[in-house]
């Protein structure tokens, strides 16, 4: 997960957030490399299991929203929820609690 609640490749506001297919071209990546290819969250959610493991300060505030479920289309990580299971590993420096 990254500072600004990215998960996979998929960034918020991005239209990829709203694909339906497994995986999904992404170009014009804002981090490189500028194109790839990612999971969507429908294949995410698809999963059993999701684990998130998150390190450092820069990205306590998008854990936050990630734990509380808030709006994927600005913190796509709130949207990668397992079936059965969403696990969240966070270290001291990530705990947004």
């Amino acid at each position: 997960m990254g500072p600004e609640g990215h998960v996979n490749s998929l960034f918020p506001h991005t239209p990829e957030l709203d694909a339906t297919a497994t995986v999904v071209p992404v170009r014009d990546c804002p981090k490189l490399p500028p194109e790839r290819v990612s999971l969507t969250l429908d294949a995410v959610r698809s999963a059993r299991q999701v684990w998130l493991l998150v390190c450092g300060d820069a990205k306590r505030e998008a854990a936050g929203h990630a734990v509380s479920g808030d709006d994927p289309s600005r913190w796509p990580a709130a949207g990668a929820r397992g079936s059965e299971a969403t696990v969240v590993h966070v270290d001291a420096a990530a705990d947004p609690s």
